[in-house]
This record gives C-alpha cells, structure tokens and sequence, in this order.
C-alpha cells in the first residue's frame, strides 16, 4: 500500500486529550499504516475558481503528552492531493459545520469523506433514530409546554434533553413531583422556539448506557459507560467511566435493522448508544470511544478503522479508472 494522505478535519489542537480522543487514535493508526497524517481547522476551506482549497499542515502524533504533536509542512493542499478526508469536529450540526459539508461535496467523487456529507446532512443524532420506535424509548419531540406536561404526566418520569446537544450536555430527568419540571423544558425549549427531546424513562439507566461502534455498517467493539455516584449521565464528558462490554444478540438485531439506512447515506464510523438493548441515539459526526474500546479488548481497532478506509479508497479509485 503506497502512502496516502489522510485529512483530519479537527478542532483546535490544543484541546484534544490524546489519552481519549478517537482523532487521534486514528491518526497514531494512518501514520503507523505509513501514510501522513494532515489537519485542517473551521477556517481552513477555500474556494478558489470553483476548487477546493485547503490549508493544511502535515502532523504526526507520537503519543506523548508532554510532545502530542511534531509539527511539519504548511502549505495549501489541492484536492487531488488527497486520498482520504475525516471529519472530526465535535457537533453541533450548526451553521458552520454544514458549510463544511458544503466545501467538502467539491472534493473528487473518488476520495472518501468520512462520513459523507449527505449522510450528516440527513441525519440528527437524536431525531434521526425516533423513526426507529420498535427499538427506541416512547419519544416524543416538541416545542410545545402542553405536549410536555401531557407527556410527563403519561409517563410519570422522563429524560428531556435539546435536539441538537451532545456529550450529555443539558440532559435531565424530571418526574412529575418535580417543581421544577415545567422550568425544566422552558430552559431547553428556549420558551417554545426550540425542540426537545421527550423520553420515557428506562430503569436500566442505572446500569450504564453501551457505545458501539459500527464500521461499514459491522460492529467493530462495545463499551459500557457507567455514570458517578453524583451525576445521572453516563458520558465520559459528564464523568462516566469505561467498562468493557459484549454485543448481545438483541443489540445485533438492532444494527442489523440500522445498517440499509447507514450504508444508503454511506455513513461509514458511527457510534449507537444502547440503554437497557434499546436505541437511544445514532452518532455520526464525531463517533468516539475507541480509545476506551482499544484499551478494554486488547486489539488495535484503530488499524481496523484505518485498513478499512485503505479499501474504500482503492475501491473508489478502480470504479472511477
């Protein structure tokens, strides 16, 4: 396999936490794969007489925390260049990251951007999965104060979370002896101008919430994310911890139903999370946890990851020769 150049599409270096972050696994993977490792950041695109121009520099991890980075050439990488482009940008799916969606749907038919542009176009991480209702919790997804109070009422005790948070950011869970209920989902609701996420809530919460990453549609590892003592959220950002976890069949019946849909919108890395071997939510821009799967199988997934896009290149490139 020649070398190739992988382009990371990131945030802000400085912020990544290396012992966590699936970016930087994978570029530990395609520099050890023998290919180069490129980052690009939000200011990085320029269209110029209709190509796609990016300025870009060469980096390679050396998995040092006191050195994460040697730093290489800058310069401006013409599409051509390229041969595999990752978007990594934690979401939101805002404004501006779907000007990037933009740009990048100017890149060669034959280059894999990983996930596709029209796959995150399509795809909410939390509405997205709602269609899904014999796998998912009672959803509901509103504005409305009323549909709110009718939906807590029903249910008694429920998860309320903004349509387009992530890392467990402004999730909570209320029940309807709860005073604070209605603030609750005016908050989130920003007074009716925003939706929200309506869950029933599942028992099993208490037991962890299972990440599974999916590579072309396969399941690739598991990990089980179990919240503190003083915090009901099981994301890492929220202080959950990592456990490994098996694949049950339940669990693969799921990714079995999801999987048409995913390779439909070539949604190529995406990571579920399952609570109690029901689907919560379906993560495609930014899947993470990999790192924390790598640790608890003993198994370089990351070079699976990296092999698979190998092939998805060459075969992109035979199809358009």
């Amino acid at each position: 396999m020649s070398a190739m150049k992988f382009v990371f599409l990131v945030d802000p270096l400085a912020g990544l936490k290396i012992s966590k972050d699936t970016s930087y696994v994978l570029m530990l993977a395609a520099v050890e794969r023998g290919h180069e490792a490129w980052v690009v950041f939000a200011n990085s695109f320029v269209l110029r007489a209709g190509k796609l121009v990016l300025k870009a520099e060469r980096v390679t991890p050396t998995d040092n925390k006191s050195e994460p980075f040697l730093f290489h050439e800058k310069r401006e990488l013409k599409a051509d260049e390229i041969n595999a482009f990752l978007i990594r940008t934690d979401p939101p799916f805002d404004a501006k990251y779907l000007t990037h969606t933009w740009f990048l749907d100017y890149l060669p038919e034959e280059i894999p951007v990983i996930n596709s542009t029209l796959g995150l176009r399509s795809v909410n991480e939390k509405i997205w999965a709602a269609q899904f209702n014999d796998v998912t919790p009672i959803t509901e997804i509103t504005c409305d104060l009323t549909d709110f109070q009718k939906f807590l009422q029903e249910h008694k005790k429920i998860a309320v979370k903004p349509a387009n948070g992530f890392g467990g950011a402004s999730v909570f869970l209320t029940e309807v002896e709860d005073k604070n209920a209605n603030v609750i989902f005016e908050t989130l609701s920003a007074q009716g101008k925003e939706y929200v996420i309506l869950q029933k809530y599942l028992p099993a919460a208490t037991e962890g919430d299972k990440r599974i990453l999916l590579l072309d549609g396969e399941p690739l590892g598991a990990i089980l994310r179990m919240h503190s003592e003083t915090d009901h959220r099981n994301n890492f950002a929220a202080g959950g911890k990592a456990l490994p976890a098996e694949i049950t069949p339940r669990e693969l019946e799921i990714i079995e139903k999801l999987k048409p849909y995913l390779n439909k919108l070539d949604l190529f890395f995406v990571g579920i999370d399952i609570i109690g071997e029901t689907l919560i939510e379906v993560n495609v821009t930014s899947p993470t946890c990999l790192r924390e799967m790598i640790s608890a199988y003993g198994k370089r997934l990351d070079l699976q990851v990296i092999e698979a896009i190998e092939h998805r290149t060459q075969a992109k490139n035979n199809a358009h020769s």
